[in-house]
């Protein structure tokens, strides 16, 4: 699909350069108009742009991006219904991914492009959602205070050494209610409960953003945290003397659990056609490098990571279980609430 789109004689792009408006949430690359490919783009804030544009460039297909925050764009996509202007959804974490398959707000779509470069595991088995990466939901440590060696799995951020010098982010977060989903899909209620209930004995300070827990920790004012993975990364990219470095959980057993971001065609979109094209696209080791070039990790296994993360690449994952974990977010929304985690 992708090869035979760049082959063919597409018009030039409305606009001789990037035209880019931001208005109310809305960014309109490439020209836009009514022939765009209308993407609502849930990675707006990951300074992702140049991957959307080299794609208009190499194939002569207007794209329009339109930004928002994941749970925004969930909700203007159930609104619109089948009078929606998107054709494709790109957002992150399993819950949002399973929350707009659930809501039939994705078509399924497959191809050989997609199913050579995206591994069984990060796709919906019958396409409605491909993964455009994965990230890391792990312990770090406060480097001046802790050693990394302190601190072995997810259940040392229970440990009573720690009592008063943890931070999580808030339990609203979606990254950390997917994590307690795939918790009790795979240990059951009562096993993740005994984990939480842990980590809520040791009085853990609850701040709003990973970013926000990073810095909280260079200021000395936590030295155990659990964060997505790139965040620190990007803090070390910026400052490689960075005061904060990851604890990888589980190394000899399950690993550290992995989400992903991804992408799907929505239901209703008047192009099928260039909207698979886009996703083929975003799965290739050109548009993967890209994606991969601020810490996350590449979905197509082709991509390894970033040269100044190069050696986080032989961490022992332990990929969310999509199947079980996605129906379970409700129950672990009311675990988080029930053992007391804000």
């Amino acid at each position: 699909m992708l090869s035979r789109l760049i082959r063919m004689r597409w018009p030039l792009p409305v606009a001789a350069a990037l035209l880019v408006v931001v208005a109310i949430g809305v960014a309109v690359v490439a020209g836009g108009g009514d022939d765009a490919l209308v993407i609502y783009n849930g990675r707006s804030h990951y300074g992702d742009e140049q991957v959307f544009e080299d794609f208009s460039e190499e194939t002569g297909i207007e794209i329009e991006l339109r930004g928002g925050t994941a749970p925004e764009l969930f909700e203007r996509l159930e609104n619109e219904g089948d009078d929606t202007p998107a054709d494709v959804l790109v957002t992150t974490d399993l819950a949002n991914l399973w929350r707009a398959e659930e809501a039939g707000l994705l078509q399924p779509v497959t191809s050989e492009v997609l199913s050579e470069n995206i591994p069984e595991g990060l796709h919906e088995a019958e396409g409605h959602w491909w993964a455009l990466t994965t990230r890391l939901r792990v312990p770090v440590v406060a480097t001046d205070r802790v050693s990394p060696d302190e601190v072995t799995s997810y259940e040392s951020l229970g440990d009573p050494q720690f009592r008063g010098r943890t931070c999580l982010r808030t339990s609203s977060n979606e990254y950390n209610q997917s994590f307690v989903a795939d918790l009790i899909a795979k240990r059951g209620e009562a096993g993740a409960r005994e984990l939480l209930e842990s980590w809520m004995a040791n009085d853990p300070e609850i701040i709003n953003s990973d970013g926000e827990i990073l810095g909280a920790m260079a200021a000395g004012d936590c030295d155990v945290a659990l964060v997505n993975h790139y965040y620190l990364a990007r803090s070390l990219e910026e400052d490689p003397d960075f005061p904060v470095a990851p604890a990888w959980p589980d190394q000899d057993g399950a690993g550290a659990h992995a989400n992903v971001s991804g992408a799907g065609v929505v239901a209703g979109s008047d192009r099928p056609e260039e909207a698979l094209a886009l996703l083929e696209y975003l799965s290739t080791v050109e548009a993967q490098e890209l994606l991969a070039a601020r810490g996350e990790f590449a979905a197509n296994p082709a991509v390894g990571p970033a040269d100044y993360i190069a050696d986080w690449g032989e961490v022992v994952t332990d990929p969310i279980d999509v199947e079980a974990a996605g129906p379970l977010l409700e129950d672990a929304i009311a675990l988080m609430l029930d053992v007391g985690w804000r």
